[in-house]
């Protein structure tokens, strides 16, 4: 029997949170390399496996015999994706969405929220949709995460709020679900919610992203060995700050002006037509652009020597790429100097609305199962 989420973490020490965060990481690996690795004995990690067989958080397979081996091949661990589900949320003035997302994080349901009326009729229109994902998931949702357009406080608080979105009621949103569903629901800085994403990817390594936002602003998100790098103030990767406001910025509304069009028209169906169709103008923006983020992003390279670079927000997929191929990193190698290992420069799939409520999905996921750091909202 499925052990069910309700006012409440699931009942596994610090040393299984360690364990299945390696098995999320790394799937495929024999119990003897994960002991060997996370320097457990045989026992520990026995009764590890016996807890989460018997939540049914894992699944063990027998890899296939190689030709001409002796012995039994070893059982190899992998998170069975299917055991829990989770919410992700994100929402704007003009509309919002909710996902139903698996332990991968690959979605299974959406549903498309319309902000209108009073705030009561938010709420509710709210509370109906994640509700419904809710009732349809296949397995207990372990809790509710939601991407915000601001600077998120350890405490739970919110402030520089994106003033596009500042009417929207996040706090009483975040008690509402929490009340309603009896969930835990956690809440992050949008941009650091990507970045915790791809810093999570299995099998991919990475130890130290950063993630570039563009959208109607400029944001960074910071992940190092798992955890969202904050600095001292909880402002860190303030990465728009490092290009002047007062000249042409790779965002939305520069993008609009420059093609000379409302920024209303820049949805990602256009903005791929013209891509495709190798507009004149947008060609310009995305050599200019992408040479202007060649020093603030070898910077970053400088600082924090990230293994990853990533960039997202509301262009499409393949814009942001024809940007990375712009970007030079070595923007500050000297010919004198041994230059850094450059990080691998890539566009992340999740973009638009659609991508931030996916990324807001992981959260409960670290905070429930992983033992990973994340926000509570704080609640008045």
């Amino acid at each position: 029997m499925r052990t069910r989420f309700k006012n409440g973490r699931l009942p596994i020490t610090d040393v299984e949170q360690t364990v299945l965060r390696f098995v999320w990481l790394n799937p495929g690996k024999s119990r003897a390399e994960i002991a060997e690795k996370l320097n457990l004995s045989k026992s520990m990690l026995s009764k590890a496996v016996q807890t989460f067989e018997q939540m049914q958080l894992v699944i063990e397979e027998r890899s296939t015999p190689s030709e001409g081996g002796r012995g039994q091949p070893p059982i190899r661990l992998f998170l069975n994706k299917n055991a829990f589900y989770s919410i992700g949320l994100y929402l704007t003035p003009q509309d919002g969405i909710a996902i139903l997302a698996d332990l991968s994080g690959s979605v299974q349901e959406t549903r498309i929220i319309k902000p209108k009326g009073n705030a009561q009729s938010i709420l509710d229109g709210i509370r109906d949709a994640v509700g419904d994902l809710i009732e349809n998931a296949p397995a207990p949702v372990i809790g509710i995460g939601q991407a915000v357009p601001a600077i998120v406080r350890e405490n739970g608080t919110l402030f520089e709020i994106s003033p596009r979105q500042f009417s929207i009621p996040f706090q009483d949103i975040a008690a509402s679900l929490r009340e309603t569903f009896e969930l835990p629901v956690y809440w992050e800085n949008a941009a650091y919610c990507i970045a915790g994403f791809e810093a999570h990817k299995p099998e991919s390594g990475r130890r130290c992203v950063f993630h570039l936002t563009l959208d109607s602003g400029i944001g960074g998100g910071l992940v190092i060995d798992g955890k969202i790098f904050r600095g001292a103030y909880n402002q860190a990767a303030n990465f728009g700050a490092l290009i002047p406001e007062t000249g042409p910025r790779p965002n939305l509304p520069d993008l609009a002006q420059h093609l000379g069009c409302p920024i209303e028209r820049l949805t990602m169906d256009y903005l791929i037509k013209l891509f495709k169709g190798q507009d004149a103008s947008l060609v310009d923006w995305i050599k200019d652009r992408g040479n202007r983020l060649s020093q603030p992003l070898s910077a970053v390279v400088q600082l924090y020597n990230p293994d990853t670079i990533v960039l997202g927000g509301s262009l499409p997929f393949e814009i942001l790429t024809a940007l990375c191929a712009q970007i030079n990193l070595g923007f500050y190698d000297l010919p004198t100097r041994r230059s850094l290992i450059k990080p691998s420069l890539t566009a992340t799939e999740l973009l638009g609305p659609s991508g931030l409520a996916n990324a807001a999905a992981i959260l409960p996921v670290g905070a429930e199962l992983m033992g990973l750091p994340a926000v509570v909202p704080k609640i008045d």
